[in-house]
Protein backbone atom coordinates (compact mmCIF):
# COMPACT_ATOMS: atom_id res chain seq x y z
CA UNK A 1 0.00 0.00 0.00
CA UNK A 2 1.14 3.52 -0.78
CA UNK A 3 -0.24 6.71 0.66
CA UNK A 4 0.45 10.30 -0.36
CA UNK A 5 0.88 12.94 2.34
CA UNK A 6 0.01 16.60 1.82
CA UNK A 7 2.69 18.64 3.55
CA UNK A 8 1.78 22.03 2.12
CA UNK A 9 0.41 23.19 5.49
CA UNK A 10 1.88 20.72 8.01
CA UNK A 11 5.07 18.86 8.81
CA UNK A 12 5.19 15.11 8.28
CA UNK A 13 4.47 14.29 11.92
CA UNK A 14 1.36 16.47 12.09
CA UNK A 15 0.06 15.16 8.77
CA UNK A 16 0.59 11.54 9.77
CA UNK A 17 -1.27 12.14 13.06
CA UNK A 18 -4.13 13.81 11.18
CA UNK A 19 -4.35 10.93 8.70
CA UNK A 20 -4.21 8.37 11.52
CA UNK A 21 -7.05 10.05 13.42
CA UNK A 22 -9.10 10.40 10.24
CA UNK A 23 -8.65 6.70 9.40
CA UNK A 24 -9.61 5.67 12.95
CA UNK A 25 -12.77 7.75 12.76
CA UNK A 26 -13.69 6.24 9.39
CA UNK A 27 -12.95 2.75 10.72
CA UNK A 28 -15.44 3.05 13.56
CA UNK A 29 -18.08 4.44 11.19
CA UNK A 30 -17.57 1.65 8.64
CA UNK A 31 -20.52 -0.73 8.35
CA UNK A 32 -18.81 -3.78 6.84
CA UNK A 33 -15.54 -5.71 7.07
CA UNK A 34 -14.91 -4.87 3.42
CA UNK A 35 -14.93 -1.16 4.33
CA UNK A 36 -12.76 -1.74 7.41
CA UNK A 37 -9.99 -3.80 5.77
CA UNK A 38 -8.26 -1.02 3.78
CA UNK A 39 -8.60 1.29 6.80
CA UNK A 40 -6.92 -1.31 9.03
CA UNK A 41 -3.97 -1.43 6.63
CA UNK A 42 -3.74 2.36 6.55
CA UNK A 43 -4.01 2.65 10.36
CA UNK A 44 -1.31 0.01 10.87
CA UNK A 45 1.08 1.69 8.44
CA UNK A 46 0.60 5.12 10.03
CA UNK A 47 0.92 3.71 13.54
CA UNK A 48 4.22 1.97 12.71
CA UNK A 49 5.58 5.19 11.24
CA UNK A 50 4.45 7.32 14.19
CA UNK A 51 6.05 4.89 16.63
CA UNK A 52 9.35 4.43 14.78
CA UNK A 53 10.25 7.58 12.85
CA UNK A 54 12.60 10.13 14.41
CA UNK A 55 10.64 13.19 13.32
CA UNK A 56 13.21 15.71 14.57
CA UNK A 57 15.88 13.97 12.47
CA UNK A 58 13.56 13.83 9.46
CA UNK A 59 12.64 17.52 9.62
CA UNK A 60 16.29 18.53 10.16
CA UNK A 61 17.60 16.42 7.29
CA UNK A 62 14.85 16.84 4.73
CA UNK A 63 13.36 20.32 4.34
CA UNK A 64 10.53 18.85 2.24
CA UNK A 65 9.21 17.14 5.39
CA UNK A 66 8.91 20.39 7.37
CA UNK A 67 5.88 21.55 5.43
CA UNK A 68 5.23 24.62 3.26
CA UNK A 69 7.08 23.10 0.29
CA UNK A 70 5.88 21.57 -2.95
CA UNK A 71 7.08 17.97 -2.94
CA UNK A 72 5.46 14.61 -3.47
CA UNK A 73 5.69 12.73 -0.17
CA UNK A 74 4.62 9.09 -0.11
CA UNK A 75 4.53 6.44 2.59
CA UNK A 76 4.98 2.90 1.29
CA UNK A 77 4.10 -0.06 3.48
CA UNK A 78 6.63 -2.77 4.20
CA UNK A 79 5.53 -6.07 5.65
CA UNK A 80 6.30 -6.25 9.41
CA UNK A 81 8.41 -3.04 9.25
CA UNK A 82 7.75 0.68 9.50
CA UNK A 83 6.83 2.27 6.16
CA UNK A 84 9.30 3.79 3.74
CA UNK A 85 9.25 7.51 3.02
CA UNK A 86 9.62 8.61 -0.57
CA UNK A 87 10.29 12.22 -1.53
CA UNK A 88 9.53 12.85 -5.19
CA UNK A 89 9.86 9.10 -5.75
CA UNK A 90 13.24 8.79 -4.03
CA UNK A 91 13.55 6.64 -0.91
CA UNK A 92 15.10 8.38 2.09
CA UNK A 93 16.76 7.01 5.22
CA UNK A 94 14.01 7.46 7.81
CA UNK A 95 15.71 5.60 10.67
Amino acid sequence: MKMKLDLRRHCIETEMKRQYNKALSQYFKAATDAERQPLETRIEMLQKGLENFDFNHLRAGYPELRGDMEAEITLAAQQDNPPLILINGERIDAY
